[in-house]
């Protein structure tokens, strides 16, 4: 099955976002979001100290449907593919959110390469087939905004 990814801009500041794995996939996920100032909760079996250490709850447990109770969204990091599709097909259910890792077969949505600065954010995506030249397009325009003052935008 082919996806087709809509770009949206969507405010998860206060929401509640479930991240479930503790290495170092999960603490990416946690610094993106962290920056959208939403409510980040992490579930894992095992957790790298960065991931303990960033701030948010962590619950050192296994994977329950119940989890994904009052979230908006899920992002798994589990590297485990039958949890994987397990989480895919629990949040379909529970009507929340899902993504998982280096696996768009089974999300709902992707996360684009991202740049924020003050109120103005650019997103590219490449609905999810080539990552790599996504984040390379996004440094580009990084570049290109911040080398010639093009955003005037109080940080």
């Amino acid at each position: 099955m082919n996806k087709n990814f809509f770009p949206i801009n969507i405010d998860i500041a206060g929401e509640k976002i479930l991240i479930i794995g503790g290495g170092q996939s999960a603490l990416k996920k946690i610094q993106q979001l962290r920056r959208f100032n939403a409510r980040i909760e992490i579930i894992a079996l095992h957790v790298c100290n960065e991931v303990k250490e960033s701030g948010h709850p962590v619950k050192i447990k296994a994977y329950e449907p119940s989890d994904l109770n009052g979230f908006l969204m899920v992002y798994s990091c589990s590297n485990n593919d039958d949890l994987d599709r397990q989480i895919t097909n629990d949040a379909r259910k529970a009507r929340v959110l899902v993504n998982i890792h280096d696996k768009p077969e089974l999300c709902q949505f992707v996360s684009p390469a991202i740049y924020k600065k003050g109120n103005i954010t650019v997103s590219v995506g490449s609905n999810a087939e080539d990552v790599y030249e996504s984040i390379r397009l996004r440094n580009v325009i990084q570049d290109y905004l911040e080398n010639n003052q093009i955003i005037k935008t109080k940080i």
